[in-house]
């Protein structure tokens, strides 16, 4: 039996990001999905800066999935309904989706159908020869051993199994992850806050939407409310229905109910066609820890959210990036194994803190539709339509719209979240997660933090720092004075950039990072700042001490 250095359970965006940024670093996959063709239900929509960031290091083109995603004209604003034809209480912006998010990323956050942006991923798969991709075959045992892991898989309807020996284990397989429940792995954290019917339905809605686009819809009216995802707005939508299981019972919901529904959120302004009937509970949970000896949960199957906030399949991405170069390091004899306990530390404070801000986004949604509904149960559409009638009329209803606007304003949680662990030197402690402000990016250059982007001149062109670094390695990121740092970066094989020798900045160097024109930054694979370096003075020596204790070995060695 040949072993495999990484076998990758779930070919959803993050186990098969995780593939593409192995293969990246060098190291061979086998990437297995028990589904026989890839999904067709919409899912997730948002993808965000960093996220973009990660899919362009893995070798796909963020520029393509952002001219493959909704317009920021048709998807840039939440609009707070009746109906899509009925009277509008409010509206907000969605995210920043507009030029000036330019100065913090390159890429701006985009709405992209989950179809469509897994399919990016397959043709990256398929053109990546260290990935070996394999449909309908689910991994059904894990056995660790001393030095791997024997995974037994079987083909989808057939009986027959193999046995598949590999060194590590990402089980990116998803919400209701098999592997994470036959791990014994708990998760922590309310399982049902509430119970949904997604109804998925096809219908060309941009002349009744043509005056108030948007990518979400919060629909109020007693006979339809919930959430209208406007994925497509010349085709694909999803009405997210909330209903209570105690008195409804999920089957209930049958194609003519649901007809019913859609036709009262639409003002049956359009033909329209069902695709899909399906419950979904929202819940918010954390697995009580990511890894147990070589297997590690990545995706849903470590954090569940609730959808208001978009975080789920983003904070998945940066999993499948902080674990892919750790993997890459200890199996190529680079960093000892000690640095894998690295990927809980960092990742599952990140995921503590966006469950929390789901959590208060939700509640904010909750005490919207009480404004609305009113106090009094029986009384809730009598509420309503005197809102719907004269919403002037309501004196908390303004502010009950304005206080979702960090919901659809989390700048800082995708771009500014940083880490503290071993594998950094010196990082500062973790805010706690309640004093976040989550729309309020400030970029930082201390360690922890991820490198900056700004946008910098090389060779004439006018090029994002983040595209100088090296996502297969360490960078070495230093000022002008940077001669001793260049001859130490290449005895050690790390990626050298230096301002005003690599590219040039309109802006100081000392007055951007608090170094000094001979100080450094060490920067991750994955982008983040490992090291600041404040003087030159014996800089192998330096350097070789703070790799060796980040990558948990006794000596770091000259290349």
């Amino acid at each position: 039996m040949s072993r495999l250095p990484v076998l990758v359970v779930g070919a959803g965006p993050v186990g098969c990001l995780a593939a593409l940024l192995l293969a990246r670093q060098g190291i061979a996959s086998r990437l297995v999905d028990r589904r026989p063709r890839p999904a067709s239900a919409p899912k997730a929509h948002a993808v965000n800066p960093r996220t973009l960031e990660i899919c362009e290091s893995a070798g796909v083109s963020a520029a393509a999935l952002r001219r493959a995603g909704a317009n920021a004209n048709d998807a840039g604003f939440v609009r707070f309904m009746g109906t899509l034809a009925g009277p509008e209480f409010g509206a907000l912006p969605y995210e920043r989706q507009d030029d000036a998010a330019l100065a913090y990323t390159p890429f701006p956050l985009t709405n992209i159908p989950q179809p469509k942006f897994e399919a990016a991923l397959f043709k990256a798969i398929e053109a990546e020869p260290l990935v070996a991709f394999e449909r309908g075959i689910a991994c059904t045992s894990l056995e660790e051993r001393a030095d791997g892991v024997v995974a037994t898989l079987a083909r989808m309807g057939q009986d027959e199994t193999v046995e598949a020996e590999c060194s590590y284990v990402v089980a990116a397989d998803g919400a209701g992850s098999r592997l994470r429940k036959a791990l014994g792995i708990a998760m922590e954290g309310p399982d049902s806050l509430q119970h949904y019917i997604m109804i998925h339905f096809e219908a060309d809605l941009r002349a009744l939407t043509a005056s108030r686009p948007g990518v979400l819809y919060f629909l109020f009216d007693p006979a339809t409310s919930g959430v209208v995802i406007a994925y497509d707005r010349a085709k694909t939508w999803v009405l997210m229905h909330p209903y209570d299981p105690a008195s409804d019972a999920p089957e209930s919901f049958d194609e003519a109910r649901c007809r019913s529904l859609v036709e009262a959120a639409i003002a049956d302004a359009a033909p329209f066609a069902i695709r899909n009937i399906s419950p979904w509970t929202m819940s918010a949970q954390i697995a009580e820890r990511y890894r147990k000896g070589r297997v590690f949960l990545a995706g849903d199957a470590a954090h569940r959210f609730p959808p208001t906030g978009g975080l789920g399949l983003n904070t998945g991405a940066v999993d499948a990036q902080n674990l892919a170069w750790k993997l890459a390091a200890v199996l190529k004899g680079e960093a000892g194994e000690a640095l894998l306990d690295s990927y809980e530390a960092e990742r599952r404070p990140v995921a503590v803190a966006n469950s929390e801000q789901s959590l208060m986004n939700a509640s904010k949604l909750f005490e919207l539709f009480g404004v609305l509904y009113g106090p009094d149960p029986a009384r809730m559409g009598e509420h309503y339509d005197e809102l719907a009638a004269d919403p002037a009329a309501s004196a908390s209803l303004p502010a009950a719209i304005e206080a979702q606007r960090p919901h659809f304003d989390s700048f800082n949680l995708q771009l500014g979240y940083r880490y503290s662990s071993a594998a950094l030197a010196g990082a500062p402690p973790l805010i706690p997660a309640a004093e976040i402000d989550i729309s309020r990016y400030e970029p930082s250059w201390e360690v922890g933090a991820h490198l900056p982007h700004r946008w910098v001149s090389r060779g004439g062109e006018r090029v994002s720092l983040l595209s100088l670094r090296d996502p297969a390695r360490f960078s070495l990121l230093a000022g002008p004075a940077a001669s001793a740092w260049r001859k130490a970066a290449d005895g050690f094989g790390l990626h050298m950039i230096s301002s005003g020798c690599d590219f040039t900045d309109e802006d100081d160097w000392s007055a951007l990072t608090g170094l000094p024109a001979d100080g450094a930054l060490l920067i991750r694979p994955d982008g983040h700042i490992a090291c600041r370096f404040d003087e030159v003075e014996d800089a192998p020596r330096q350097l070789a001490r703070v790799m060796g204790s980040l990558l948990s070995l006794s000596a770091f060695a000259l290349a």
